[in-house]
């Protein structure tokens, strides 16, 4: 999640680091609601969500209605805790949803608009947002083994 002009951006990125999805939120808005709203216009997938999305309710209505299987690692609190092996896994995936927001951050700038007005906000997003999938795709056309590498298409003796 991303918090932009009083809005909050939830993504839904692949293990490659595209960006296939988002929905830009109110900041008061409930993460569970907005990122169960957000995958309930996909099916057929396994998703990997932080701990603001753990509620077996919703993820039983996921599964039941869109075949999506929602992943979360339980709080310290809970009963039901993961072996550490999958823990490890499960911290790794999450390292490429925080490249991203990291990228968009700090290359993409994306908390720092000019925009004034929603739909102004709304057009910088998707500018922004569009940019990010065109490194990737340029990184793929070019044969680059780590796609996410976005910084060296700017800086090509970054590395």
């Amino acid at each position: 999640m991303q918090t932009i002009f009083g809005y909050k951006l939830h993504l839904l990125v692949t293990l490659g680091g595209l960006i296939l999805n988002f929905e830009l939120a109110p900041a008061n808005a409930s993460d569970l609601n907005v990122g169960f709203e957000l995958l309930s216009r996909h099916s057929n997938l396994t998703v990997l969500g932080d701990k603001a999305y753990i509620s077996a309710e919703k993820a039983a209505e996921l599964w039941r209605n869109n075949r999506i299987r929602l992943q979360t690692l339980p709080r310290r609190n809970q009963k039901r805790q993961l072996p550490q092996t999958v823990q490890r896994v499960v911290n790794s995936t999450r390292q490429i949803i925080e490249t991203v927001n990291g990228q968009l951050s700090e290359q993409f700038h994306i908390e720092i608009n000019h925009a004034h007005t929603f739909w102004g906000l709304c057009t910088r997003l998707y500018t922004k947002l569009a940019a990010h999938t065109i490194c990737i795709y340029i990184n793929r056309l070019l044969g680059n083994p780590d796609f996410l590498q976005i910084k060296a298409l700017a800086f090509p003796n970054y590395r």
